[in-house]
């Protein structure tokens, strides 16, 4: 734990806001890792392809992607508390409209809308989980709060298969409903402070709204392209097309983000070493983090034939040793610095996706195929999921925590669009034999593996913040 020697009471506002924040930001796992269980039964129950489903996925992340720096803006014009209780109430009535959905089309404009109100709460909560919180303390207050999506990630497996074990896909939606009323309600008693911005950002201009169309273009048309491509056929036209315009549309917002008073991308933050290297290894790690849990699902229900509950109870140990990192979060940091479990969390997610990549089969050998890449995963995630959260920030000043927040938080929901577009796209390729496709994905995760390893090895400084 961090905070010296100097033992500072805690107020209570500052215990009430960061457990407001870490409930809504622990919603946020559910609408990903719940609709991913869920989607084999929806695809039956509408009779949509793949390729289409995916878009319940991919529309999610990219929306609160494209939109995170816009409500970290709002966050400051509006108020922190206030932007969070709008973003949260958003999350709340969308997640209504997933469950009842009658056809694809209302699910996916429903996760539209939750990416609307999940780009609202991502840059306010970490204002809302740092009010009255001394000085000495914020760094503990920040380790606890990263380890609140990982252990979201960690309960929502387990509870959503639990859910849906009856073949009833519209229950997962209600989990993050009923947590987004809970923190609603939670909410209310914050007084005070905390109905004002955190940030000392200047207020005055506009964000740069052509570099969040750029933005969102960009990673829309790739994850178009990907999905599309073998339905089109990769040297079609339309296929080309779209990743000739995502290409030329990305130096153009790195170009656009370097000149602008409000850009989509920092750009001055990537100047900061620690920052700079958490944000390229969240890349891949949140293409991974994602990917997985759409193509896990597909192997153990498509392929082995497990049924809901088998499933959620299959891909449990990932989540628990994933969880029980984030909780260790505080402590780990503090023994061993952020080089070391980084490292280490590289190296367990390399042998992960390489054991996949060689072990999955047609005929289910669970324990020996299967069980050991869900213990490597679960270590990997444990120690990079959340700390390169922290890790981003430790370097930071306080008054950029909002943008830089925001922008690693775009990083993961935009990278993690594109990986499940990429798995989509191997997995419809089909094959000689059905474990074919599954083999191309997790030979792709692999190879996205050893850039974060070799980001976070070669280039993470060896002399660390004591932030």
């Amino acid at each position: 734990m961090s905070g010296g020697t100097t033992k500072t009471a805690v107020p209570r506002l500052a215990v009430i806001g960061l457990t407001t924040s870490m409930l809504g930001m622990a919603a946020l796992p559910f609408a990903v890792t719940g609709t991913n269980l869920a989607i084999p039964l929806i695809k039956e129950d509408f009779g949509s392809s793949l390729a289409a489903l995916s878009w319940t996925l991919s529309g999610y992340s990219i929306i609160i992607a494209a939109l995170t720096m816009l409500g970290g803006v709002i966050s400051v014009r509006i108020g922190t508390l206030r932007a969070f209780q709008i973003g949260i109430g958003i999350f709340v009535a969308s997640s209504a409209l997933c469950a009842f959905a009658p056809n694809i089309a209302f699910l996916i404009g429903g996760r539209v809308l939750q990416g609307v109100g999940g780009a609202l709460v991502v840059p306010s909560s970490i204002s809302v989980a740092l009010v009255g919180w001394p000085e000495e303390r914020r760094a503990f207050a920040i380790g606890v709060w990263t380890g609140a999506f990982p252990i979201g990630s960690s309960a929502a497996p387990i509870v959503s298969s639990a859910l849906i074990t009856g073949g009833q896909w519209r229950l997962v939606f209600a989990v993050p409903l009923l947590l987004g009323v809970a923190t609603l309600g939670l909410s209310a008693l914050i007084r005070g402070q905390a109905l004002f911005a955190a940030s000392n950002e200047p207020t005055d201009g506009l964000p740069d709204f052509a570099g969040m169309l750029m933005g969102t273009a960009s990673t829309g048309l790739l994850a178009l392209g990907l999905v599309e491509g073998n339905t089109w056929g990769w040297l079609d036209v339309k296929t080309l097309a779209a990743f000739a315009i995502a290409a030329l549309l990305i130096p153009l917002l790195i170009s656009r983000s370097g000149k602008h008073k409000r850009p989509f991308l920092p750009v001055k933050l990537f100047r900061v070493p620690t920052f700079r290297i958490a944000n390229i290894a969240n890349v891949s790690v949140s293409m991974i983090g994602m990917a997985v849990w759409l193509v896990w699902p597909l192997v153990l229900g498509g392929l082995w034939k497990y049924d809901a509950w088998g499933i959620g109870l299959a891909m449990s140990p990932t989540p628990v040793l994933g969880g029980g990192g984030a909780f260790l979060s505080s402590y780990l940091v503090a023994r061993f610095g952020y080089r070391q479990l980084l490292s280490t969390g590289a190296v367990a997610l390399v042998l992960a996706t390489g054991w996949f990549m060689f072990m999955v089969q047609e005929t289910p050998h669970y324990w020996t195929h299967m069980f050991p890449g869900l213990v490597l995963t679960g270590i990997g995630m444990g120690l990079l999921f959340s700390f390169l959260n922290a890790a981003a920030l430790v370097d930071l000043e306080r008054e950029d925590f909002p943008a830089g927040n925001a922008t690693f938080s775009t990083g993961r929901f935009l990278s993690g669009a594109i990986g499940i577009a990429a798995v989509v796209a191997m997995i419809s390729s089909g094959g000689n034999s059905p474990v074919d496709p599954f083999r191309k994905a997790y030979g792709f995760l692999f190879g996205i593996s050893i850039i974060a390893f070799l980001a976070i090895v070669l280039l993470w400084p060896r002399r660390e913040s004591n932030s």
